[in-house]
Protein backbone atom coordinates (compact mmCIF):
# COMPACT_ATOMS: atom_id res chain seq x y z
CA UNK A 1 0.00 0.00 0.00
CA UNK A 2 1.27 3.46 -0.79
CA UNK A 3 2.69 5.37 2.15
CA UNK A 4 0.08 8.13 2.07
CA UNK A 5 -3.16 9.25 0.54
CA UNK A 6 -3.16 10.85 -2.90
CA UNK A 7 -3.64 14.63 -2.88
CA UNK A 8 -7.24 14.79 -1.68
CA UNK A 9 -9.78 12.11 -1.04
CA UNK A 10 -11.92 13.73 -3.72
CA UNK A 11 -9.74 11.97 -6.30
CA UNK A 12 -11.24 8.82 -4.81
CA UNK A 13 -7.98 6.95 -5.23
CA UNK A 14 -5.99 7.02 -1.99
CA UNK A 15 -3.86 3.89 -1.59
CA UNK A 16 -5.71 3.88 -1.75
CA UNK A 17 -14.54 8.40 8.51
CA UNK A 18 -27.46 8.26 26.29
CA UNK A 19 -29.86 6.59 23.67
CA UNK A 20 -29.00 4.72 20.54
CA UNK A 21 -28.42 8.00 18.72
CA UNK A 22 -25.71 8.90 21.25
CA UNK A 23 -23.39 6.04 20.31
CA UNK A 24 -20.01 7.21 19.06
CA UNK A 25 -19.40 8.21 15.46
CA UNK A 26 -16.85 5.44 14.89
CA UNK A 27 -19.15 2.80 16.35
CA UNK A 28 -22.08 3.90 14.20
CA UNK A 29 -20.09 3.75 10.99
CA UNK A 30 -18.37 0.53 11.98
CA UNK A 31 -21.84 -1.06 11.98
CA UNK A 32 -22.04 0.00 8.35
CA UNK A 33 -18.61 -1.52 7.68
CA UNK A 34 -17.40 1.88 6.54
CA UNK A 35 -15.00 2.96 9.21
CA UNK A 36 -13.39 0.30 11.36
CA UNK A 37 -12.08 1.54 14.70
CA UNK A 38 -8.66 2.39 13.31
CA UNK A 39 -7.32 5.15 15.51
CA UNK A 40 -4.23 7.17 14.63
CA UNK A 41 -1.37 4.99 15.77
CA UNK A 42 -0.26 6.43 19.08
CA UNK A 43 -0.86 10.00 17.96
CA UNK A 44 -4.27 10.44 19.57
CA UNK A 45 -6.46 8.74 22.09
CA UNK A 46 -8.52 6.03 20.36
CA UNK A 47 -12.14 6.74 19.46
CA UNK A 48 -12.94 9.53 21.89
CA UNK A 49 -16.61 10.02 22.68
CA UNK A 50 -16.02 13.78 23.00
CA UNK A 51 -16.70 14.19 19.28
CA UNK A 52 -19.58 11.92 18.24
CA UNK A 53 -21.50 13.82 15.56
CA UNK A 54 -24.17 12.34 13.35
CA UNK A 55 -24.26 15.26 10.88
CA UNK A 56 -20.93 16.12 9.26
CA UNK A 57 -20.30 18.64 6.50
CA UNK A 58 -16.86 18.74 4.93
CA UNK A 59 -15.48 20.94 2.16
CA UNK A 60 -11.95 19.88 1.30
CA UNK A 61 -9.48 21.62 -0.97
CA UNK A 62 -5.74 21.84 -1.52
CA UNK A 63 -3.90 25.13 -2.08
CA UNK A 64 -2.75 25.42 -5.68
CA UNK A 65 -4.98 22.64 -7.01
CA UNK A 66 -8.41 22.99 -8.61
CA UNK A 67 -9.68 19.72 -7.11
CA UNK A 68 -12.17 19.86 -4.25
CA UNK A 69 -14.65 17.66 -2.44
CA UNK A 70 -17.83 18.62 -0.62
CA UNK A 71 -19.63 15.93 1.36
CA UNK A 72 -22.53 15.79 3.79
CA UNK A 73 -22.69 12.67 5.96
CA UNK A 74 -25.89 12.16 8.00
CA UNK A 75 -26.33 9.13 10.25
CA UNK A 76 -29.80 8.12 11.44
CA UNK A 77 -30.59 6.72 14.90
CA UNK A 78 -30.79 3.18 13.50
CA UNK A 79 -27.35 3.42 11.83
CA UNK A 80 -28.63 4.06 8.31
CA UNK A 81 -27.02 7.00 6.54
CA UNK A 82 -27.39 9.48 3.72
CA UNK A 83 -24.33 10.94 2.01
CA UNK A 84 -24.40 13.82 -0.44
CA UNK A 85 -21.24 14.13 -2.54
CA UNK A 86 -19.92 16.75 -4.95
CA UNK A 87 -16.43 16.23 -6.37
CA UNK A 88 -14.35 18.37 -8.71
CA UNK A 89 -11.10 17.02 -10.12
CA UNK A 90 -9.20 17.66 -13.35
CA UNK A 91 -12.25 19.21 -14.99
CA UNK A 92 -14.54 16.36 -13.96
CA UNK A 93 -17.62 17.13 -11.87
CA UNK A 94 -19.29 14.34 -9.94
CA UNK A 95 -22.44 14.70 -7.88
CA UNK A 96 -24.72 12.16 -6.32
CA UNK A 97 -26.48 10.84 -3.25
CA UNK A 98 -25.82 7.57 -1.44
CA UNK A 99 -28.00 5.78 1.09
CA UNK A 100 -26.64 3.08 3.39
CA UNK A 101 -29.39 0.79 4.61
CA UNK A 102 -29.28 -1.91 7.30
CA UNK A 103 -25.51 -2.23 7.01
CA UNK A 104 -26.02 -4.36 3.89
CA UNK A 105 -27.33 -2.17 1.10
CA UNK A 106 -26.07 0.86 -0.75
CA UNK A 107 -28.48 2.88 -2.89
CA UNK A 108 -27.18 5.60 -5.18
CA UNK A 109 -28.43 8.04 -7.75
CA UNK A 110 -27.12 11.02 -9.66
CA UNK A 111 -23.73 9.51 -10.47
CA UNK A 112 -22.43 8.83 -13.96
CA UNK A 113 -22.47 5.27 -15.16
CA UNK A 114 -18.71 4.78 -14.71
CA UNK A 115 -18.21 1.56 -12.78
CA UNK A 116 -17.16 1.99 -9.18
CA UNK A 117 -17.85 5.72 -9.03
CA UNK A 118 -20.32 5.38 -6.17
CA UNK A 119 -17.87 3.40 -4.02
CA UNK A 120 -15.12 5.94 -4.77
CA UNK A 121 -17.43 8.78 -3.73
CA UNK A 122 -18.46 6.90 -0.59
CA UNK A 123 -14.80 6.39 0.33
CA UNK A 124 -14.07 10.09 -0.22
CA UNK A 125 -16.94 11.07 2.10
CA UNK A 126 -16.03 8.52 4.76
CA UNK A 127 -12.29 9.29 4.76
CA UNK A 128 -12.83 13.05 4.87
CA UNK A 129 -15.43 12.79 7.63
CA UNK A 130 -13.23 10.51 9.68
CA UNK A 131 -10.13 12.67 9.22
CA UNK A 132 -12.00 15.79 10.32
CA UNK A 133 -13.17 14.02 13.51
CA UNK A 134 -9.61 12.82 14.16
CA UNK A 135 -8.27 16.37 13.78
CA UNK A 136 -11.01 17.90 15.93
CA UNK A 137 -10.29 15.31 18.61
CA UNK A 138 -6.60 16.18 18.40
CA UNK A 139 -7.02 19.92 18.88
CA UNK A 140 -10.02 19.79 21.27
CA UNK A 141 -9.92 16.43 23.09
CA UNK A 142 -12.55 17.63 25.53
CA UNK A 143 -15.11 18.18 22.79
CA UNK A 144 -16.90 21.26 21.51
CA UNK A 145 -15.79 24.65 22.80
CA UNK A 146 -18.17 26.80 24.79
CA UNK A 147 -20.54 29.00 22.75
CA UNK A 148 -19.01 32.31 21.82
CA UNK A 149 -16.17 33.66 19.68
CA UNK A 150 -14.09 31.38 17.50
CA UNK A 151 -11.54 29.32 19.39
CA UNK A 152 -8.15 29.23 17.70
CA UNK A 153 -6.55 25.78 17.63
CA UNK A 154 -3.12 24.41 16.86
CA UNK A 155 -1.37 21.08 17.34
CA UNK A 156 1.90 19.66 16.05
CA UNK A 157 2.89 15.99 16.02
CA UNK A 158 6.51 15.14 15.25
CA UNK A 159 6.50 11.33 15.32
CA UNK A 160 3.17 9.52 15.09
CA UNK A 161 1.26 9.20 11.79
CA UNK A 162 -2.49 9.23 11.32
CA UNK A 163 -3.89 6.06 9.79
CA UNK A 164 -7.55 5.84 8.84
CA UNK A 165 -9.58 3.36 6.85
CA UNK A 166 -12.93 2.45 5.42
CA UNK A 167 -14.00 -1.05 4.51
CA UNK A 168 -12.67 -0.58 0.99
CA UNK A 169 -9.64 1.72 1.24
CA UNK A 170 -7.21 3.32 3.66
CA UNK A 171 -5.00 6.38 4.01
CA UNK A 172 -1.91 7.30 6.00
CA UNK A 173 -0.71 10.81 6.81
CA UNK A 174 2.93 10.82 7.88
CA UNK A 175 4.51 12.87 10.63
CA UNK A 176 5.54 15.52 11.15
CA UNK A 177 2.06 16.94 10.80
CA UNK A 178 0.33 20.03 12.09
CA UNK A 179 -3.23 21.26 12.23
CA UNK A 180 -4.20 24.89 12.75
CA UNK A 181 -7.45 26.80 12.45
CA UNK A 182 -10.54 27.67 14.41
CA UNK A 183 -13.69 26.06 15.80
CA UNK A 184 -16.81 28.06 16.56
CA UNK A 185 -20.01 27.22 18.40
CA UNK A 186 -22.23 30.30 17.96
CA UNK A 187 -24.85 29.21 20.51
CA UNK A 188 -25.90 26.27 22.63
CA UNK A 189 -26.98 23.24 20.53
CA UNK A 190 -25.83 24.92 17.29
CA UNK A 191 -23.50 22.98 14.97
CA UNK A 192 -19.80 23.51 15.58
CA UNK A 193 -18.28 25.12 12.51
CA UNK A 194 -14.60 24.62 11.77
CA UNK A 195 -11.81 25.79 9.49
CA UNK A 196 -8.73 23.61 9.62
CA UNK A 197 -5.47 23.59 7.71
CA UNK A 198 -3.74 20.21 7.90
CA UNK A 199 -0.11 19.86 6.79
CA UNK A 200 1.54 16.44 6.73
CA UNK A 201 4.57 14.78 5.15
CA UNK A 202 4.24 12.98 1.84
CA UNK A 203 7.48 11.32 0.76
CA UNK A 204 9.42 13.94 2.69
CA UNK A 205 7.53 16.88 1.18
CA UNK A 206 5.02 18.96 3.15
CA UNK A 207 1.50 18.82 1.79
CA UNK A 208 -1.48 20.84 2.98
CA UNK A 209 -5.20 20.09 2.90
CA UNK A 210 -7.79 22.66 3.94
CA UNK A 211 -11.07 21.67 5.54
CA UNK A 212 -14.16 23.74 6.33
CA UNK A 213 -17.63 22.74 7.43
CA UNK A 214 -19.64 21.85 10.48
CA UNK A 215 -20.38 18.95 12.79
CA UNK A 216 -23.49 18.41 14.87
CA UNK A 217 -25.21 15.82 17.01
CA UNK A 218 -28.64 16.46 15.58
CA UNK A 219 -31.86 15.11 17.07
CA UNK A 220 -33.11 13.85 13.70
CA UNK A 221 -30.38 14.33 11.09
CA UNK A 222 -32.05 12.15 8.48
CA UNK A 223 -35.31 10.23 8.10
CA UNK A 224 -35.36 7.20 5.81
CA UNK A 225 -38.77 5.60 6.45
CA UNK A 226 -39.79 2.10 5.43
CA UNK A 227 -42.32 3.65 3.05
CA UNK A 228 -39.66 5.41 0.96
CA UNK A 229 -39.77 4.25 -2.67
CA UNK A 230 -36.55 2.90 -4.17
CA UNK A 231 -37.52 3.46 -7.79
CA UNK A 232 -34.78 5.41 -9.54
CA UNK A 233 -32.09 4.30 -7.11
CA UNK A 234 -29.28 1.92 -8.06
CA UNK A 235 -29.05 -0.86 -5.46
CA UNK A 236 -25.84 -2.64 -4.52
CA UNK A 237 -25.13 -5.10 -1.75
CA UNK A 238 -22.20 -4.16 0.46
CA UNK A 239 -19.74 -6.75 1.69
CA UNK A 240 -19.68 -6.86 5.45
CA UNK A 241 -15.97 -7.60 5.56
CA UNK A 242 -13.21 -5.98 3.50
CA UNK A 243 -11.44 -8.17 1.01
CA UNK A 244 -7.80 -7.66 0.12
CA UNK A 245 -7.05 -7.10 -3.53
CA UNK A 246 -3.83 -7.88 -5.35
CA UNK A 247 -2.91 -4.21 -5.42
CA UNK A 248 -2.78 -4.00 -1.66
CA UNK A 249 -5.94 -1.97 -1.19
CA UNK A 250 -9.20 -3.43 -0.04
CA UNK A 251 -12.48 -3.88 -1.80
CA UNK A 252 -15.67 -3.88 0.25
CA UNK A 253 -18.17 -3.20 -2.49
CA UNK A 254 -18.87 -6.79 -3.40
CA UNK A 255 -21.67 -6.74 -5.95
CA UNK A 256 -24.46 -9.18 -5.21
CA UNK A 257 -25.27 -11.47 -8.16
CA UNK A 258 -29.02 -11.43 -7.54
CA UNK A 259 -30.19 -8.06 -6.29
CA UNK A 260 -33.63 -8.00 -4.70
CA UNK A 261 -36.68 -6.70 -6.52
CA UNK A 262 -38.23 -4.41 -3.97
CA UNK A 263 -40.38 -1.29 -4.04
CA UNK A 264 -39.57 0.33 -0.69
CA UNK A 265 -36.82 0.66 1.87
CA UNK A 266 -38.89 -1.43 4.27
CA UNK A 267 -38.86 -4.35 1.85
CA UNK A 268 -35.11 -3.89 1.34
CA UNK A 269 -34.42 -3.83 5.08
CA UNK A 270 -36.28 -7.15 5.39
CA UNK A 271 -33.93 -8.86 2.92
CA UNK A 272 -30.90 -10.71 4.22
Amino acid sequence: MSSCIRSCACTANPRRVGDQRRSTFVARLAVLALIPAAAPTGALAPASTAWAPNDIRVAQSEPGRPASASTHFEVAANGDARIGVELHDDGAHTTGTILLIAGRWMLSRGFATKAGQEIAALDAAALNSQLVIVLLTAVLPGGRPAPGPAQQVRLAEKVKPIRIATASTSAEYHAPWTVTGSVTVPEVDAPASYQLSFTYSQEGVARTLDFAGSVADAKSPVDLPDSMKVEGWKIRRLSTMPQSSAGGTQSGDGAHPALPKVATLGELRARE
